[in-house]
């Protein structure tokens, strides 16, 4: 049986550490209400697991595309 190296452990460990957290704020967004139910706006799921990955601006720009990633920029960004 194969097994982990120390990087596929941090890797591993770095990503259910934030998913849980997001999770745990999405849940304390929506005062316990179930996920499930809750309507999102997906774009800005995807802007929490990039940031949450810590994902530099490339990568980002790569997964949300030009336009996501322009139109994010401004919402996220605005005064």
């Amino acid at each position: 049986m194969l097994q982990r190296t120390m990087d596929q452990t941090d890797s591993h460990t770095r990503i259910i550490s934030t998913l849980t957290r997001l999770r745990l704020e999405w849940q304390e967004a929506t005062n316990g209400a179930s996920l499930l139910e809750t309507d999102g706006k997906i774009g800005l799921v995807l802007a929490d697991l990039i940031n949450g990955f810590g994902l530099d601006v490339n990568d980002q720009c790569q997964i949300l595309g030009n336009d996501l990633f322009l139109e994010l920029k401004d919402f996220l960004y605005a005064p």
